[in-house]
């Protein structure tokens, strides 16, 4: 299992899965012009279950979940509606433009913790969701029905059910301590069984395995998911996850560049313009964190990592 043994060393494992988890929306994109969407999705996070298993065994720890039910309700939210929302977005449309829409999860998160938490949403973050869905609207563009709407759906969606599955943790975190290690592993499992189905019912065409493919596949399913998920929370031991979460900001930048050099993504006026409002919105969200020291003011629980943060 991963391990460092100073914060310098959490800084630098830190920046390391910044990178890996910004430049992994290409390697995505990429790997979809030789697979389904439903097809790449169920297979990389199979391949990602079968490491985090992998890694259960060799810890030699607990195997079996505090809770079924923490399990079976964040697998809904974290797996089945965020991994495959995702794919279906960055399958769609840009991968930049997917990610900064993923990446509008804390705002959806401070949302839902008001109800199910009760956690009080103060003023300067209420101005906070407020740019985030000025921003929202000015790049999904609802009154535009044409065109890639449907992939931006698609990633707003992805971002509510990583906000909603991280509202759950916490939630469940309440009556009793839950490892987390062994939480998500399950969920994993669980989450991508319904998932598994649907390339069978729709019919979609097989994979097209080359050398190339198999890379995609390891970097995104082993190396970002399931490795990225370690190293988290490697990074976490040494570091509050307030400050660990300042990589949210730097991953849809890494995303949006690097698609924009490789496939060429362009966006328009009206998306720059809402990329904009949602970036002022998740720095004021962590303004707000790092200066209350309360890691609630950004998230309420440990954020469990997609394959983008």
């Amino acid at each position: 299992m991963l391990r460092v043994h100073s914060r310098r060393a959490a800084y630098v494992l830190l920046a390391l899965l910044t990178l890996v988890w910004g430049f992994n929306w290409i390697f995505m994109k990429a790997a979809l012009l030789h697979a389904h969407p439903l097809t790449f999705n169920v297979q990389r996070t199979w391949l990602a279950v079968a490491a985090l298993f992998a890694v259960l065994l060799a810890r030699r720890g607990r195997m079996l979940p505090n809770s079924w039910l923490a399990v079976l309700v964040t697998a809904f939210f974290q797996t089945t509606i965020n991994f495959g929302s995702t794919i279906m977005a960055v399958a769609g449309g840009g991968a930049g433009r997917a990610s900064v829409l993923v990446f509008t999860m804390p705002f959806w998160t401070l949302l839902i913790a008001w109800p199910v938490l009760h956690e009080r949403v103060r003023p300067l973050q209420l101005v906070a969701i407020l740019l985030a869905v000025a921003g929202l609207v000015l790049t999904v563009a609802p009154w535009s029905w044409h065109g890639d709407l449907a992939p931006k759906a698609w990633a707003v969606l992805s971002g509510f059910g990583w906000a909603a599955g991280t509202v759950a943790v916490k939630y469940f975190q309440r009556d009793e301590k839950l490892d987390m290690l062994t939480l998500i592993t399950w969920q994993m499992a669980i989450g991508v069984l319904p998932l598994t189905f649907l390339p069978w019912l729709f019919g979609v065409p097989a994979t097209e395995w080359s050398v190339t493919h198999a890379v995609l596949m390891f970097i995104v399913g082993v190396v970002a998911t399931a490795g990225g998920f370690l190293a988290w929370m490697e990074v976490l031991r040494w570091m509050p996850a307030g400050t660990a979460s300042l990589n949210m900001l730097a991953i849809p930048v890494i995303a949006l560049l690097s698609s924009m050099t490789v496939f060429d993504e362009r966006l328009a006026g009206n998306e720059w313009a809402g990329i904009g409002l949602i970036g002022a919105g998740l720095a004021l969200i962590t303004a707000l964190a790092l200066a209350g020291g309360r890691r609630a003011s950004l998230l309420p629980a440990d954020p469990t990592p997609l394959e983008g943060g």
